[in-house]
């Protein structure tokens, strides 16, 4: 069973979902699918207003990845290490910053699995940033295993339409 066939297989059990942009106009260029647990995040109505606003802007920044728009570094970075082949999609134009976690089944095919509250996660090498990679690798496990994820430092060998630049740090 190739990984194509895992993610259509987890998408039917509910499982995965396939995010679509909504914006007037857009299709998907890229495929982005998101585990149930963040699904159900973007998809609830927070009672509070303003969340609910902010949860709406962390939509649209996914929709960047979807629709094909060009990719900066400032957006996707590859986490340290970059063996754990775990990425993040910053969304950082409205507080508070939300880092969604994910990794790529294959070129521009990101799986989101997870997500963090920027400033609940300190300095780059601190406990709470061991724990999300950890989390976002664990869901991934669950979902795809023994498949394992795209590993690189190139961009270009994950995501279509990057500009040139520093992805990852490396130490």
């Amino acid at each position: 069973m190739s990984i194509e066939q895992i993610i259509r297989a987890r998408i039917n059990d509910g499982m995965l979902f396939q995010f679509q942009p909504r914006a007037a106009g857009s299709s998907s260029k890229r495929a982005l699918f998101v585990a149930e647990d963040l699904w159900d995040f973007l998809e609830t109505v927070h009672p509070d207003p303003e969340w609910e606003e902010r949860i709406g802007f962390l939509q649209a920044d996914l929709e960047v990845f979807a629709d094909g728009t060009e990719i900066h570094p400032k957006y996707l970075f590859l986490l340290y290490r970059s063996s754990e082949a775990v990425w993040e999609i910053r969304s950082v134009s409205h507080d508070p910053s939300i880092r969604i976690l994910g990794r790529f089944a294959d070129k521009d095919v990101f799986v989101a699995t997870s997500f963090a509250i920027r400033e609940h996660l300190g300095g780059w090498q601190s406990r709470a940033w061991r724990d999300v990679k950890v989390l976002a690798r664990a869901i991934w496990d669950n979902l795809f295993r023994p498949y394992q994820p795209v590993a690189t430092i190139n961009v270009h060998d994950v995501v279509s339409g990057a500009i040139d630049g520093k992805y990852f740090k490396t130490e």
